[in-house]
């Protein structure tokens, strides 16, 4: 891989932006795909956002332009969470896998910092505000994009973040080493010998980022609509080591802290389930977290019914069945994404109250959109076993499990991987 310095990266994009008068559509696209991936490999973020911005400023129907802008937002929202991440020591830390999935925001992996500076329970909030306006920047350039086609290629081997700010991109900086890290899944693992893994994203992926980008949103503003300090206090040191919360240092102190081995292992998650009686801080953000989940199932019918009208076979990211699947096991048939939207629609449903929750005491369900409306507080435990959820209950269909097994069932036990790809 080859790294450019930031003034030669500079000089290059003021130059491609300027070069040619009324270019071709091929040319300009061919321009822009050899910018984006110039920026990409490089981590050159700010200056590929602000070249871009110029570019879409200056022609506003310039899908190439805007689709790269909002990809380019996208990755650069990932990476400030890095380096955010990186600054106050996450990477010294071994995050217990037990904790993983209760963090997606916190567990992305970093290298370990030599001189981190002290995290708070306040300075996690500010990263996630910070991390929800990047990612509504972008989704809101991808709002943008027209009905017409557009092809971004891309190399997904190649795509860096510069986590720790050095300028220098490591091999552990590289988008598909980070990835391979979070899933358990083998489908999504790199051959280390794999040398290119070309991608063309088009429109139907450019509505997938987007889906992606309130995903992303949604797990962040719930946390941001509740009070999580006594989790924080309780649990946040095997995020960010011994020394970001008193529990921690007490642990370190008393030689009980622990790399995940043994009992130690399971106290960290259980910490976290135990402490999750958080009261409602900001209401607006549990709404803002309902209106991301359900843009989410929006853009995965926009999605899908670009992909299905795909005649192409262009190094795809979704394909229909009529063309190649990227990841080998995970083959996409018409069943698979017909069962996949039924997924999708089961949800939709449940977020907006018209199929109810099955309560673990109640015969009746639990609307999922009163609780998004008007919750003031949320007790994971006591939610589950009826208390903290009783005023959300009512009579009306129910999801049954026999249902979601019934429509999972053509992905069999790659149903985790196909949602993990799809979002």
């Amino acid at each position: 891989m080859h790294f450019f310095k930031g003034s030669l990266i500079a000089v290059t994009l003021s130059a491609t932006a300027v070069a040619t008068t009324f270019p071709t559509y091929a040319t300009a696209a061919e321009s822009t795909s050899k910018r984006f991936n110039e920026i990409v490999e490089t981590a050159a973020y700010k200056l590929g956002i602000k070249s871009f911005t110029q570019q879409t400023k200056q022609n506003q129907t310039d899908n190439e332009a805007i689709f790269a802008l909002g990809a380019l937002q996208f990755l650069s929202a990932l990476e400030v969470l890095q380096q955010d991440l990186y600054r106050y020591g996450a990477g010294n830390a071994a995050v217990d896998r037990n904790l993983r999935s209760f963090l997606p925001i916190f567990r992305i992996p970093v290298a370990p910092n030599p001189s981190p500076e002290a995290i708070t329970y306040e300075k996690t909030r500010e990263m996630l505000e910070r991390f929800v306006s990047s990612m509504e920047q972008a989704n809101q350039t991808l709002e943008t994009l027209s009905d017409q086609p557009v092809k971004l290629p891309v190399d997904l081997l190649k795509i860096s973040l510069d986590a720790d700010q050095s300028g220098t991109i490591e091999p552990h900086e590289n988008l598909s080493n980070i990835l391979g890290s979070l899933s358990s899944s083998r489908v999504f693992k790199v051959n280390d010998k794999a040398q290119s893994f070309p991608v063309t994203f088009d429109q139907a992926d450019a509505k997938w980022l987007q889906g992606y980008s309130n995903l992303l949103m949604s797990a962040a503003n719930f946390l941001l609509a509740f009070d999580y300090q006594n989790t924080y206090d309780l649990t946040f040191h095997s995020v960010f080591g011994p020394s970001a919360t008193e529990y921690g240092q007490l642990l370190e102190e008393k030689k009980k802290y622990e790399d995940g081995s043994g009992f130690a292992s399971f106290a960290a998650p259980l910490n976290f389930i135990h402490s999750i009686n958080w009261q409602v801080e900001n209401p607006d953000r549990l709404k803002a977290t309902h209106q991301n989940l359900l843009k989410v199932m929006q853009l995965n019918y926009e999605t899908w019914e670009l992909v299905g009208k795909e005649t192409d076979d262009d190094n795809e990211w979704l394909p229909n069945p009529n063309q190649t699947s990227p990841f080998q096991s995970l083959a996409v048939t018409q069943e698979t994404i017909d069962a996949w939207l039924k997924a999708v629609s089961a949800t939709e449903q449940v977020l907006n109250g018209e199929l109810l929750v099955p309560s673990m005491v109640f015969e009746d369900g639990i609307n999922m959109k009163k609780f998004f409306e008007t919750a003031p507080s949320f007790d994971l435990v006591l939610f589950i076993t009826g208390p903290n959820s009783v005023d959300y209950v009512e009579d009306g269909p129910v999801w049954e499990g026999n249902f979601l097994r019934t429509i999972t069932r053509p992905m069999g036990r790659n149903f985790g991987s196909f949602a993990a790809w799809f979002n």
